[in-house]
């Protein structure tokens, strides 16, 4: 798997890294140049021209610090307002999208990288599905499968090409059509 793993992502070297999204626990990074997609609400928006969809834990690290990670999506941002307070208005409450700590963490992230960019330098991966894509400035992404299920941990595809996208599960490598 491991190897498998490294030849289909080598086309990511030297590819920006410069965007992420996210759709409940599902979180989507953007690599490569930008493109303008129509989503399915019928919304024009910027998408990489590769995309790691990530259903696993996963962190986002620079030298011995963690800036962003998968367990982030459970807690409150810094600022609690009104589009993340539940329905009572107490509280907080863990929105679908956009009002999470972890939201909070990726847009400062990105904002920085619009002033210095990063791109993927090395491919790692290990017999298990997990991976580690080396980018410029001593930052790291880590994806590492962290359960026994059989379900899709992440994929991987090119967007816009009709071409399947590449599945690691908890029971190895698929290919699916998009």
């Amino acid at each position: 798997m491991k190897k498998q793993i490294e030849e289909t992502l080598q086309c990511l070297i030297g590819q920006s890294f410069w965007g992420s999204g996210r759709a409940a626990n599902l979180l989507t990074f953007q690599f490569g140049p930008r493109q303008v997609r129509i989503d399915h609400h019928g919304k024009s928006r910027q998408v990489g021209t590769y995309a790691l969809h990530v259903q696993c834990t996963w962190r986002l690290t620079k030298a011995q610090r963690i800036l962003a990670a998968s367990g982030d999506l459970g807690w409150e941002p810094k600022e609690v307002n009104e589009e993340t307070r539940n329905y009572e208005g107490e509280g907080y409450s863990w929105p679908k999208t956009g009002g999470t700590r972890l939201d909070e963490q990726l847009v400062s992230f990105f904002r920085q990288c619009e002033q210095t960019p990063l791109f993927v330098q090395a491919i790692q991966a290990d017999d298990l599905g997990g991976l580690t894509i080396e980018l410029t400035s001593q930052h790291l992404l880590t994806v590492f499968p962290d359960d026994s299920f059989d379900e899709e941990y992440w994929r991987f595809f090119q967007v816009g090409v009709n071409l399947p996208h590449f599945v690691v599960t908890g029971e190895g490598i698929e290919d699916q059509e998009e």
